[in-house]
């Protein structure tokens, strides 16, 4: 594993988060600037002992939206860049869509749908393909807590100049909880994930499961400490291959703090790390090491 570092350097970038930010019919944008260290492309196939999963990579994210209230339309664009292999580099955009409906006259709870269409390129073509779509009922009890319940299905259409076999359909379940003490700025989430990854070929297909802490609380006036761990195991169909030949079991461990100050009214100043673990019985997919990243991200809508 080389010297873990951060490369400081400006990239355009969008948070999925921003939709908050827009007001009723109006456009919004949101741009993030960030760069630093984390795991390579999993469609990268390549069976070296020494192969290092974790790289430098600057990243360029933008979104533009349009909120209508109940719907919200948006299109993004992604850039990531690896400096150490430029096979990595990801170029991606797509648009999506969002759409809530209130279930009940205190509308407490309501049903969240939505979908969305990505395209990735890479420096030889296209990578893959992949809509997505996903239904989320979301109940608020209070002030302090909501629970929501996720269901999210995909089919990524990888490239066959590549390699072939990783055509798959995705699954993705979730039950969420968030806990907002006293109503109040901190945030506690916890969810719990199950996942279903059935590929053209056994050796892609996976069933796993999991879960996820999110925690961030106000630190000063402008200042914002936020928490992340996941862990998620996962148990292939079949042989990795001929050089292995068992049934790959992985257990992903993800572990970040970080920080983020509001420097100016539209504009935050951002920073993460932590450490990143992928125990596996095989060995060119066993790695572990630093990761994080430094940056910047804006925030902009209409008047």
């Amino acid at each position: 594993m080389k010297t873990p570092f951060l490369i400081i350097t400006l990239a355009i970038g969008a948070n999925a988060s921003s939709a908050a930010i827009a007001k009723d019919g109006e456009f919004f944008a949101t741009a993030e600037l960030s760069a630093g260290r984390d795991v390579v492309p999993a469609d990268i196939i390549e069976n070296g002992i020494d192969q290092d999963r974790i790289a430098s990579v600057v990243e360029s994210e933008i979104r533009l939206g349009y909120d209508l209230g109940p719907l919200l339309l948006d299109f993004g664009a992604d850039i990531a860049v690896y400096p150490e292999d430029s096979r990595f580099n990801r170029y991606a955009f797509g648009p999506g869509l969002r759409a809530d409906f209130p279930l009940g006259e205190n509308e407490a709870t309501k049903l969240r749908l939505g979908a969305e269409y990505k395209y990735v390129l890479g420096e030889d073509g296209r990578v893959f393909d992949r809509p997505r779509a996903e239904a989320q009922l979301i109940h608020r009890h209070s002030k302090e807590h909501t629970t929501t319940g996720r269901l999210r299905y995909g089919f990524r259409n990888q490239s066959e100049d590549r390699f072939t076999g990783f055509d798959q359909s995705e699954w993705l379940a979730e039950l969420r909880h968030n806990w907002r003490p006293d109503g109040g700025p901190t945030s506690f989430n916890i969810s719990l994930l199950g996942l279903k990854h059935d590929a053209e070929d056994n050796r892609f297909s996976y069933t796993g499961y999991g879960f996820r802490l999110v925690g961030s609380t106000a630190l000063a006036e402008k200042l914002t400490g936020l928490a992340r761990f996941s862990v998620v195991q996962r148990d292939y169909e079949d042989n990795f291959s001929s050089l292995y030949p068992v049934n790959r079991s992985d257990t992903h461990i993800r572990a970040t703090a970080g920080l983020d100050y509001q420097a100016w009214d539209q504009v935050s100043i951002f920073t993460e790390a932590g450490y990143v673990s992928n125990a596996s019985n095989i060995p060119v997919r066993d790695f572990d090491g630093f990761v994080g990243r430094l940056g910047l991200r804006f925030s902009l809508e209409s008047r």
